[in-house]
Formats: C-alpha cells, sequence, structure tokens
C-alpha cells in the first residue's frame, strides 16, 4: 500500500465526522490524470467515497483557514453564497463552450466560461453543477461528455 493511501486511511475517520457532503462525484474533484495515477479505477466503491469526502475536507478545511487569516477570496466578497455546490439549469440553450461563453441559469445566476475550450454540445435547458475546484469552479453539463469547464461567476 503506497504512503498515500496509508495516510488516507488515517484521515478517513475525520473525513466521516464532517456535517454533511455536496453530491459532486470523485470524477468532477480530479482530472483523469490524477485520477490515473492514483488508480481510482481499481479502488472500491468505500475507498473511492472515503477520497471524495477527504478531498471536500480538505477544501473546507483550507478555505476556512483563509478567513480567519483575513484573505478574502473574489467570490466570497462579491458572491457570498456561491462557495457551496449549485444546481440548476442552463436558461434556453446550450451549444458546447467556445472560449469565452456566457450562459444564464434559471436560478438567476450568470456564469462564463474562465479556461479556453472548444467543444460542441446541443442540448436545451440542461442541467448543470457548478462546483469549488482548485481556487474557482468548474462547471459541469449534464449530457455533455466533456470534463467540467473552469468558470467565473459574473451575476
Amino acid at each position: 500500500m503506497s504512503k498515500n493511501w496509508f495516510l488516507l486511511i488515517l484521515l478517513v475517520p475525520h473525513a466521516l465526522l464532517a456535517q454533511e457532503y455536496p453530491v459532486v462525484p470523485l470524477e468532477n474533484l480530479l482530472s483523469k490524470e490524477q485520477q490515473a495515477a492514483m488508480g481510482i479505477g481499481h479502488q472500491t466503491e468505500a475507498q473511492r467515497e472515503s477520497l471524495r469526502r477527504y478531498l471536500i475536507d480538505l477544501y473546507r478545511a483550507g478555505y476556512s483557514e483563509g478567513a480567519k487569516s483575513g484573505v478574502q477570496l473574489e467570490t466570497q466578497s462579491q458572491h457570498p453564497q456561491s462557495s457551496s455546490v449549485i444546481e440548476s439549469s442552463i436558461d434556453g440553450e446550450f451549444k458546447g463552450w467556445e472560449g469565452e461563453t456566457t450562459y444564464k441559469l434559471i436560478n438567476g445566476q450568470v456564469w462564463q466560461q474562465a479556461s479556453y475550450h472548444y467543444h460542441y454540445h446541443y442540448a436545451y435547458s440542461p442541467k448543470v453543477l457548478i462546483f469549488p475546484s482548485a481556487g474557482g469552479f468548474k462547471m459541469k453539463v449534464d449530457g455533455d461528455s466533456d470534463d467540467p469547464i473552469s468558470v467565473k461567476r459574473l451575476k
């Protein structure tokens, strides 16, 4: 067993004591490269769930420490409620990603693509999942086979 998994096993009890966990699949928290390097495809479902919870706890701990030290994240100061997972739908057509694509959600929020990626996929009012990731946010569009795309909130 690798050192990383030993550490993970030691931290699992802490992860299981956390209040509640958003419904964010492990695949949305780690890139395909990270998953391959960690051998996630060979893990049991219980191991995958423990890792998912640990990553969420790790994010929460870092976020709390930043708040204690007075660090104001852009998303905190402009949109206090955007620090958690957002489940909504695109208000109208989704035609994929074009580089700086902007989408209005049915909850009134407006999000813009923050990293360059081009991919065409048409859907009408698809569900979206927006979740914190590496100091920003990522959006996963239901039915789109691409990895989640980095986004920033405009409104």
